[in-house]
This record gives C-alpha cells, sequence and structure tokens, in this order.
C-alpha cells in the first residue's frame, strides 16, 4: 500500500466523541493534549457558571480528571487548620468525606506553600503519609494550590504507576487551579451579596422600614410594599407621588414640600418626620430619610430613601412628656410635703426640747414648793401668830397652790404625767377655767359660758381636759384676728346620724366654738393630723388638735370639727360618762385616820425630807430619816419594827422604785410610799402607791391612812386622831 493510501486510511478513523455518538470523521485523530485542551475549555466556560461553592467542586470533579489524563482526581477544601476531601473521581476510592490535619498531608503542605506537588513516586517522598495512601491504587500524584494570596483550596490528580510528571500535565493543572480559584472568588462574592441583600431585607423588615424613590424628571415614585403599609395603603395596590402628597396632613404640607424642595437644590439630606391621614381617616406619623442623585449636568434626577412608621414612638414621647410633667409636679409637691415635714420634724424637737427642760423645771419646782407648801400649811394649822399673820400666811398658801396648779399644767404641756381617767364634773371643772379662758382670748372676743344643767359626770382626766380646751381657745383667738366671739359649752349628747364617727351613746360633750375665719373642708379633714398647721411657719406645732384628738379617743371618746369657711369652727370634744362619784378639788372631809408607828423616810434633798418628817410627826409617827437608798437599807436592818417606808423616787445610787425592791425582797408586805415630782415617774411601776409632789399635810395624811388601813386591817392599830382635808 502506497504512503498516500495510508494516510488516508490514517484518517478515515471511528472515534467516540465526548457526547457518546460514533461519527466518521475523516480528519486526522486528534491527540491527547487537544482533547486535553478542549475538556479545559469546557471546564473553564462551566466554572465561568458556577454560582456556588459546590458547582465550583462538582465541575471540577467532572472535567478535572479527563483534562489532566489522571487515573483519579480529588477536590480539597481547606477548613482552618483541616483538610477537607469534598469531592473525588477515580478507578477507586480515595478519601471523600474524610478531614485531616493540614500539616499531616500533601493538599495542606501545598495550600501552605502556595506551591505546586509534583511526587513521582509517592514511597520515596517524606510528605506523603504512606499510612493514610496504604489500600488505594495511588502511586505517584500532583497537588495544585487553589486561591491567592492565601489557599482556600487544592486540586490533586493521581496515578497507579510511579512517573515523571511532565510540564504540560502540571501546566494543564495548575491552570484548572487558576481558574477554580477565579470561580470560587465569584461564588464568594455572589455569596456575600446575596446574603447582604438577605441581611438588608431582613434588617428593613425588622425595623418595618420601607423604600421608595422619586423620580425628579417625570414625578414617578417607586415604593416596595412595606412603605406602602406605613403610609396606610394596601401594599397590592399602586401608589403614586400625588396620592402621597394628597395623604399629607393639611398642616404639614407645607414643611414637607419646602424639605424636598431644599434637599433637590441644595444636595442635603430629606430628613423629615410628618403626619398623614390614611384612606380610613387615622393620623399616623411617618418618619423620612432620603438623599437625592443628580446628573452629569447637575440636574436632579431622583430622591430616594426610606420611610418608616412612627405613629407609636411619637405616643410614647407624647406619654412620656406629660409622665415628664406629672414628675416634675411630684417631685414639686414632694418637695413641699419634705419641707413641711423637716418643719415639722423641726417643730417636734422644739417642743421635745421645751417638754424636756419643761419637765425637768417643773421637778425642781415641785422640790421646791414641797417644803414651802407644808411649812405654811403647818403654820396655818398651828395659828402661828395674830390675825394678821394669819392672812399673810393664807395668801402664801393660795400662791403656792397657784404654783402647785401652774406646775401641773406645765407637766401636762410636757407630757410627763400619766393620763388618769376618773369621775370628773365638768361643770365645775369649765367653771373653774372661764376665768383664765377670758384671759387667753382677750377683752377684743367676747367669750359666752354656757353650761347645760344637772350634767352627768364624765370619764376624763381633768388636766388633760384642761390643756386641751386651752389649746382649742388659742386656736380660736387665732382664727379672729379682728375679735368675734367664743362660746364655751357643755351639754348632754348623742351622736345621731349628724356624727357618724362617734359610737352610739351619751356622752358629755365640750365645745369650744368661735365665729372666726372658718376651714375648708380640705382642712377640716386634715385638722387632727399630727403636724398639719395652718397658721404658717414658726405660729404653730400643729398638735393641739392632734393631741386633743388622741386625748378623747383614749378615754373612749371622740372629736369632731364643724366649720364654715368666713363664718366659724365648732371643735367638740366628746366624753364617755362615767359611773363614779366626782372627786372635786379642795373638798373637804373630816376623817380620823387610824395612823401611826414608825416610819422610814428617805430623800437625798435635806429640805425636803425635813417638811415632810415634820408632817410625818405631826401625823403621829415616829421618823428615821436616810439620805439614800443604802442609808435607808442599813436603819432598816437595824430597826426591829417598821410600820411604812416613804421614800423619793429620784435619788443618786438608787431609785426609790429599786429601794422598794430591795426592802419587799427582805420584808415582804411592809407598805412603801413612793413620792413623785411628775417628771421622774418613768419607771414607777402601776403597783407601787404614789404621792405627788408638792402635797400638803392633809394629802399625806389621807394617803397614809389608806395605804396602811390596806394593808394593816389590825383594829388595835391606832393613832392621835388627825382632822384632815382629803384631796382627790
Amino acid at each position: 500500500m502506497s504512503k498516500r493510501n495510508t494516510d488516508a486510511c490514517s484518517r478515515n478513523v471511528v472515534r467516540c466523541d465526548r457526547r457518546n455518538v460514533l461519527t466518521i470523521n475523516d480528519s486526522p485523530a486528534p491527540s491527547h493534549s487537544s482533547i486535553a485542551q478542549t475538556v479545559l475549555m469546557d471546564a473553564s466556560e462551566r466554572l465561568a457558571d458556577a454560582g456556588s461553592m459546590d458547582e465550583v467542586v462538582e465541575v471540577l470533579r467532572q472535567t478535572a480528571r479527563e483534562a489532566i489524563g489522571a487515573e483519579g482526581i480529588a477536590v480539597v477544601i481547606r477548613e482552618d487548620d483541616r483538610c477537607f476531601y469534598a469531592a473525588e473521581d477515580a478507578v477507586g476510592p480515595l478519601w471523600a468525606g474524610n478531614r485531616f490535619d493540614l500539616g499531616v498531608c500533601v493538599s495542606g503542605w501545598a495550600m501552605q506553600h502556595l506551591e505546586t506537588v509534583a511526587i513521582p513516586d509517592i514511597g520515596s517522598d517524606d510528605r506523603v503519609p504512606l499510612e493514610t495512601y496504604r489500600g488505594t491504587f495511588v502511586r505517584s500524584l500532583l497537588m495544585a494550590p487553589i486561591g491567592k494570596p492565601n489557599a482556600i483550596a487544592a486540586l490533586g490528580a493521581y496515578w497507579s504507576t510511579v512517573r515523571d510528571h511532565d510540564p504540560e500535565t502540571i501546566r494543564r493543572l495548575e491552570s484548572l487551579a487558576r481558574l477554580a480559584a477565579i470561580a470560587i472568588d465569584k461564588a464568594r462574592l455572589l455569596r456575600a451579596a446575596e446574603e447582604s441583600s438577605r441581611q438588608r431585607a431582613l434588617m428593613l423588615a425588622a425595623g418595618r422600614m420601607g423604600m421608595w424613590s422619586f423620580d425628579a424628571v417625570t414625578g414617578e415614585l417607586e415604593t416596595t410594599a412595606t412603605c406602602r403599609t406605613n403610609f396606610g395603603r394596601d401594599p397590592e395596590l399602586p401608589f403614586s407621588y400625588a396620592d402621597l402628597h394628597a395623604a399629607i396632613h393639611d398642616e404639614d404640607k407645607a414643611r414637607v414640600l419646602d424639605a424636598i424642595d431644599t434637599s433637590l437644590r441644595t444636595g442635603c439630606d430629606y430628613d423629615i418626620e410628618y403626619r398623614l391621614v390614611t384612606p380610613y381617616g387615622d393620623t399616623r406619623w411617618i418618619g423620612i430619610r432620603g438623599q437625592p442623585a443628580y446628573g452629569t449636568d447637575g440636574t436632579p434626577v431622583t430622591l430616594a430613601g426610606l420611610s418608616i412608621d412612627i405613629t407609636e414612638r411619637k405616643r410614647m414621647e407624647d406619654a412620656l412628656r406629660t409622665s415628664a410633667a406629672t414628675l416634675e409636679h411630684l417631685v414639686a409637691e414632694r418637695t413641699r410635703e419634705l419641707l413641711a415635714t423637716q418643719e415639722a420634724l423641726r417643730q417636734s424637737q422644739k417642743l421635745e426640747a421645751m417638754g424636756q427642760l419643761t419637765g425637768g423645771v417643773a421637778h425642781d419646782f415641785n422640790n421646791l414648793l414641797t417644803p414651802i407648801l407644808g411649812s405654811l400649811d403647818l403654820l396655818q394649822r398651828r395659828k402661828v401668830g395674830g390675825e394678821r399673820e394669819q392672812r399673810l400666811i393664807d395668801g402664801a398658801l393660795q400662791s403656792a397652790e397657784r404654783a402647785r396648779t401652774l406646775v401641773q399644767r406645765l407637766l401636762a404641756f410636757a407630757r410627763r404625767q400619766p393620763l388618769k381617767p376618773e369621775a370628773t364634773d365638768t361643770s365645775a371643772l369649765l367653771s373653774g377655767m372661764s376665768e383664765l379662758v377670758a384671759t387667753t382670748v382677750g377683752p377684743r372676743i367676747a367669750f359666752d359660758l354656757d353650761i347645760a344643767a344637772d350634767l352627768p359626770l364624765a370619764l376624763a382626766d381633768a388636766n388633760q381636759v384642761e390643756m386641751a380646751i386651752l389649746n382649742l381657745t388659742v386656736n380660736a383667738k387665732d382664727a379672729m384676728p379682728n375679735g368675734g366671739q367664743l362660746v364655751l359649752s357643755a351639754r348632754l349628747q348623742s351622736p345621731g346620724t349628724n356624727h357618724p364617727g362617734v359610737a352610739e351613746g351619751n356622752y358629755v360633750v365640750i365645745a369650744v366654738a368661735d365665729t372666726g375665719t372658718g376651714m375648708s373642708e380640705d382642712t377640716r379633714l386634715r385638722a387632727i393630723e399630727p403636724f398639719f398647721s395652718t397658721k404658717g411657719v414658726g405660729k404653730g406645732t400643729g398638735l393641739g388638735l392632734s393631741m386633743a384628738h388622741g386625748l378623747v379617743s383614749q378615754l373612749g371618746g371622740a372629736l369632731t370639727i364643724e366649720s364654715v369657711a368666713d363664718e366659724g369652727t365648732t371643735v367638740s370634744l366628746w366624753l364617755p360618762l362615767s359611773g363614779g362619784l366626782a372627786t372635786v378639788p379642795g373638798t373637804i372631809a373630816m376623817t380620823e385616820p387610824m395612823v401611826a408607828g414608825v416610819a422610814v423616810l428617805v430623800d437625798d434633798e435635806d429640805i425636803v425630807r425635813a417638811s415632810t418628817a415634820d408632817m410625818l410627826v405631826e401625823i403621829g409617827f415616829e421618823v428615821i430619816e436616810a439620805r439614800s437608798g443604802a442609808e435607808a437599807l442599813a436603819a432598816l436592818r437595824q430597826a426591829p419594827h417598821v410600820d411604812i417606808l416613804v421614800t423619793d423616787h429620784l435619788m443618786p445610787e438608787m431609785t426609790g422604785v429599786e429601794l422598794a425592791r430591795t426592802v419587799l425582797a427582805e420584808r415582804p408586805g411592809l407598805p412603801v410610799l413612793v413620792v413623785s415630782g411628775y417628771s421622774d415617774a418613768i419607771g414607777i411601776e402601776a403597783g407601787f402607791p404614789r404621792l405627788e409632789k408638792p402635797f400638803r399635810h392633809a394629802d399625806l395624811a389621807a394617803k397614809l391612812a389608806r395605804l396602811l388601813s390596806a394593808s394593816s386591817p389590825d383594829p388595835n392599830h391606832t393613832a392621835h386622831p388627825v382632822r384632815s382635808a382629803v384631796s382627790g
């Protein structure tokens, strides 16, 4: 056969193309290099169309083996410090799905060094982990890194025989790796763009922000569904610029148009909040933020941005402003209350200081009055001197009694005496203090006393009720700066329906009525609150009515206030009735108390002790005097027989009560009388009989008679007859 025929014959080759279709080609048979190049070009086109990492891996898996002419191909993805064999195409199984440390595999070396690895014989290269390759067909390999400056993957080609890798094969592998790197970068950019778009859509949806774009040339408005919803429109229906303009609240239209014009003219942000009216008539607040865009000639082209429904925020701002105003008012009110409380505290502290001072002074006065009153009483009883001397003694006694009354009132003001409810003749009490009331109110106020006849006895503490009436009198006087009328009355009354706060029953009602300025209803309701006062700073403690209210409440009664502004006020003390007999001060009872014996007298004040000893001797006692509790104990332990212990309470080292307890422990049943100056009554137990300073001969005799008759019922226990004035 000639050479020509041979060439012709060689051109008549039957081959199977890549689409597995038998064709007859009379052209020369293509070389492996030509086929590989064609496959490489096809892979390049497919990689360019890949939109994700998975698609890139799949293209490499399908094309790399044929393009390289290898028996196996593997795509390896870098995952931090590990190599993930993501896909493979080979004559036998490799490592698909496995992960290896970056430093122990060939793909890791290639990615770390950014170099293509060519290994003719895996058994002679230290970079090959032979244990991992055992069981595979691989005897030689190429590994090219994908990506620069940091490799993100690697492409490996494998053969079952030991071979030297020609430069062309290496070039094709590296070309395919470069194409893959470009495709992977593109896929990552697409994925980042998609993620950014998704995040933006998510943020817009989460913030309920709508997008809009206004064409400044055509006047057309494009909006998203969320934007149309923000404007109160159906998101499925069109929304034109004319619709938007019509929706703007009439009071805000000029402001909105001016903001649009300013933004397009100056290039500043279009940033505004305004009201709009929905098709349903609702008013909403919308927040708009946009920026203009311009053509090459500087002409405004578009104005685009975001919209957000801020109705709820505006409502909260309005509520916050209201709350702030309310809070400011509350703070101001609280500040006023705090200042008032501070002033009340100052007044209370002043009152407490005055009480302590008054109590201490009154106690000292009691100690001074005791010998004065006792001595004058003794001189009067013994008829010392002539008629003129007796008249002087009587005048001195009256002054001493008035001083004792004054001290009692001081102590009542200082709240240094316990409440002593007893049957009280209110008629006598009011009559007795009428002169004091008239003096208190002064000549510009007419004073009337109105006491009903035949009033029953009331349960009251006469001293405390007297103080309450004086406080009410002072209040009435202050309410009549230009004069007026004051009526002090007492009558028997039941509350009925006019006074629902008073329990049912009959009461003796003492009322103080004035024709002064009166009170408003709010003031009347608060009048009995402690420290509440309308007299101004420094003009009252605010305790008068509250103390009166507490007094009658403790007695089982009530306090009521009736007042009309500019007409006057009536304050009534409702005192419960008493079933007992009244004890009237100064009532004289002729008694022959059987008192005598031995008395131990203890007082650290020499003058008081001497005066009291004289009284005891005149009554009929033999007196053993002691200056202190220790001296008294010594005397008691030496005396074979003692009938009674009379002791002052407030003494150095040992009080009278402490002395009494010690004595009773040694001599149970011994009568004890504790003498107190009121302010030192604190600490005296209720079981100890007590005599208040100052006292007269008759007071001491009566107290001893009751005490000894109760503790010693022996009919043979006698003493010299004593004519005594028994005082309650």
